[in-house]
């Protein structure tokens, strides 16, 4: 019976000795961490040159458009241009008859001397007929008062002596009376005359000479553009003035009416070339002003040329599907070549562009499984070396790749990547 017992005893012991030893292997396996096994990859990571390349087609434009109106209403007399030819600087590209525009010079002239006659009168007005007819009446006026005032005063001492009688000195004392509204009335008038020389009729006469002037010399200046010179070198672009479905309204010949302001020629200026294209929008914000462009073409193959982001749209061009994406238009100025001539080069040649949108000389790229996300932020397991203890690092996420995604925070090393996520 003693045996038994004993026997049963330590069973039992060895019972609790195999559940603790479960338990202790339970708490190394959820607390230890993890090493290099069957469940868990080490992958090796090392700074690399990551860049993100978009490309883009588009048509050469010229840098800068210009166009020429009639100056004047007339005739062309003559015109040897032609859409796509090529101009110099200072070359004469139309003749316009200036017949009409005389005639109109003719008038304006004769309406300067008009209102420059009207402003000598003013300017000599003290000498003026109305001036000297006014100050004429006031000295006369003023004499026969001074004949009536002595003439009184004589009548007036015969009176008081009784030798003329009274209804005499009353019709001299009327008349002297008369002669004072009368004196009175010349200065008045003299005043008036005086004052319509320095007034608001001068400042009008002055004014209307001024327009006079400036309107002849417009019309002076006009007839120096009897001859259109082209401003730049350049293409001729367009004759005439383009209609809405394209072509243009009358041609540009010898005996054509021209009517004031009317578009001539549209001149490209070639110094300088642009190219202007679209994005969608899911693309657009990863332009920049300034970005580097390399542009090729296979009108001018062999050849390569350099421009940057000038221009970014704010916004979308229109689009007649509305359920399409939305496109915003990009202008690319391309650089001037080390020679300075881009003779090769045509305006409406097709290019194939390339724009690095980003780039990172050192760029750590890993696979995408190797990030673990949790509340706080983005980390990985991270060890130096494959026998270096494993360091939990929290990372920032940059450019996503077809290898993997960029990450900011890391060093050279190993990351984990769960077997299972691979």
């Amino acid at each position: 019976m003693k045996v038994f017992d004993r026997i049963k005893a330590m069973t039992g012991r060895w019972k609790y000795l195999a559940v603790g030893g479960l338990v202790l292997a339970l708490g190394l396996m959820l607390y230890l961490p993890a090493a290099p096994g069957d469940d868990v990859s080490w992958v090796a990571v090392s700074s690399h040159k990551l860049e993100h390349e978009i490309g883009l087609v588009g048509k050469i434009e010229p840098i800068e458009t210009s166009i020429i109106t009639a100056p004047f209403e007339g005739l062309v007399l003559a015109n040897e241009l032609s859409p796509g030819m090529q101009v110099e600087q200072g070359q004469a590209l139309l003749s316009l008859d200036t017949a009409l525009l005389e005639i109109k010079l003719r008038d304006a002239l004769a309406n300067q001397l008009k209102m420059q006659q009207t402003v000598e009168i003013y300017r000599t007005w003290a000498t003026d007929p109305q001036v000297l007819q006014a100050k004429q009446m006031l000295r006369v006026a003023e004499l026969s008062k001074q004949t009536l005032d002595l003439e009184f005063s004589q009548v007036e001492a015969l009176y008081q002596k009784g030798i003329v009688p009274r209804n005499e000195l009353d019709a001299l004392k009327q008349q002297r009376y008369l002669q004072s509204l009368e004196l009175t009335a010349a200065k008045v008038q003299l005043k008036s005359v005086l004052a319509a020389g320095k007034g608001e009729a001068k400042a009008i006469a002055d004014m209307e000479y001024q327009n006079a002037s400036i309107a002849h010399e417009q019309l002076n200046a006009l007839l120096e553009l009897k001859m259109l010179h082209a401003p730049f070198s350049g293409v001729v672009l367009s004759l005439g003035v383009p209609q809405s479905t394209g072509g243009e309204v009358e041609a540009i010949h010898a005996g054509a009416l021209l009517a004031k302001g009317q578009q001539l020629i549209k001149l490209a200026n070639m110094k300088g070339l642009k190219i202007v294209t679209q994005v969608s929008e899911s693309d657009v914000n990863k332009f920049a002003l300034n970005q580097k462009v390399a542009i090729s073409g296979d009108g001018f193959s062999g050849r390569q040329l350099s421009g940057y982001v000038s221009a970014i749209s704010q916004m979308a061009v229109q689009d007649e599907n509305p359920g399409s994406a939305a496109r915003f238009p990009i202008t690319i100025t391309v650089n001037a070549p080390e020679n300075g001539d881009f003779k090769d080069v045509r305006l409406g040649m097709s290019v194939h562009m390339t724009i690095v949108t980003y780039r990172n000389e050192n760029s750590f790229i890993i696979p995408h499984a190797a990030v673990e996300q949790a509340e706080d932020g983005m980390f990985v397991h991270h060890r130096e070396r494959l026998d270096a203890p494993v360091v939990r690092r929290e990372v920032t996420i940059g450019q996503s790749t077809a290898k993997g995604v960029e990450v900011f925070g890391l060093d050279s090393g190993f990351v984990s990547v769960k077997a299972d996520a691979q």
